[in-house]
């Protein structure tokens, strides 16, 4: 078991609450498949109660029209979290297995993006809800955003991150005004379901995959409300002639290690002209060989497990169609056989710039070098 708190009850106005039925689900270490704790599974009854929580503190109290108390509150609210922050970076190692290594980017910045406010922005109920691939760097940013414009939160994690938001929940607590920050952990999409269609809610903040992306926007416009989507993409770099590839491709293979390739936008695919791709694979093979798995507990490691038995195995999918498409598996390609959800740094070649691989997001640990015959 984990050294951390179990999640309790949900931070629904101003409390924690146990949910209607309770529900809960097992999270899991992804480093060790170890059962860590159980999670509240909230339905559309905690949805209810969390957006009724949220319209009540939007409508009926001085937050969004004192921009003073805003301001005071979400400073005391930055520096709870700065106090925190080795306690959340611990509690995302052990989660979803993003390395401690990385706090910068996936805590550190974005709690210190906090603002007190946000002029001329239109405030109201919003629905956020975020990924797993980033677990509480999106839901401070947007968290804050909302708060800095006046407005009140329903957050939504991804299941694989529910500890992580249950606690950003339980410390504003002691610092927001009761009901301006509700957090609801649950697998169930009819939670997300009423969230999009409640006509309570008047903003769904969305961060995850298009196909997802696209479904909450067309249900979200559909119920007249503003939608902000974050939908990421696959991302290339374009190697020019004389491009000192070692470097090129060195360099994105350090993107692709972080996190086990787990962000939005990671450039995962090197594209070269013709007469130098057999240097570029050469290049991509020392430098993902030179990727060391390790504990992301340990501050030393940069590249850990994927977050879940379903994220490893959407990788290994990927990988079984690129070779499907005429791809070839030069380093890796297949999951670790030890405990936990792990795969091993992979490297590709032979796919063309048309590849499923290389327009979509793979969210792995795995390069891809393209031979781009127009730059031969």
């Amino acid at each position: 078991m984990s050294k951390h708190a179990r999640p309790r009850g949900l931070p629904i106005d101003g409390v924690g609450q146990p949910t209607a039925e309770g529900w809960t689900y097992a999270a899991r270490n992804p480093a060790t498949a170890e059962t860590l704790w159980d999670v509240p599974d909230a339905g559309v009854t905690e949805a209810h109660a969390a957006v009724a929580a949220a319209r009540r503190a939007f409508d009926a109290t001085p937050w969004s029209t004192d921009a003073a108390l805003r301001a005071a509150t979400i400073r005391r609210l930055q520096a709870a979290l700065l106090d925190r922050a080795d306690d959340l970076v611990a509690l995302m190692a052990a989660e979803t297995g993003v390395p401690v290594a990385l706090r910068a980017a996936y805590l550190d910045a974005p709690i210190a993006s906090l603002r007190g406010e946000l002029p001329g922005a239109t405030a109201g109920v919003t629905a956020v809800v975020t990924p797993a691939t980033s677990p509480l760097a999106v839901a401070v940013e947007e968290v804050g955003r909302v708060l800095a414009s006046g407005g009140t939160v329903v957050l939504k994690p991804a299941p694989e991150a529910a500890a992580a938001a249950i606690e950003l929940g339980r410390i504003a607590l002691d610092i927001l005004p009761r009901g301006v920050l509700n957090v609801l952990t649950t697998r169930d999409v009819d939670v997300a379901i009423a969230l999009t269609l409640d006509e309570r809610v008047d903003e769904v903040s969305f961060t995850g995959s298009a196909v997802a992306g696209e479904r909450v926007q067309h249900a979200a416009e559909r119920a007249g409300k503003r939608v902000r989507l974050d939908l990421g993409g696959a991302l290339t770099v374009d190697a020019a002639d004389d491009a000192d590839l070692a470097a090129v491709v060195s360099a994105a293979a350090v993107a692709v290690a972080a996190n086990a390739g787990q962000a939005c936008r990671v450039p995962a695919t090197v594209v070269v002209p013709s007469h130098r791709y057999a240097e570029a694979l050469d290049a991509a093979v020392t430098a993902m060989s030179e990727v060391a798995l390790g504990d992301p507990a340990d501050p030393g490691t940069v590249c850990g497990p994927l977050r879940s038995v379903v994220a490893r195995d959407r990788v290994r999918r990927y990988v079984d169609l690129a070779r499907s498409e005429g791809g070839d598996v030069v380093l890796g390609g297949h999951a670790l056989d030890r405990a936990g959800w792990w795969f091993a740094p992979t490297v590709i070649g032979g796919l063309t710039p048309q590849s499923r691989l290389v327009r979509e997001e793979v969210l792995g640990p795995v390069l891809m070098v393209v031979a781009d015959g127009r730059k031969s």
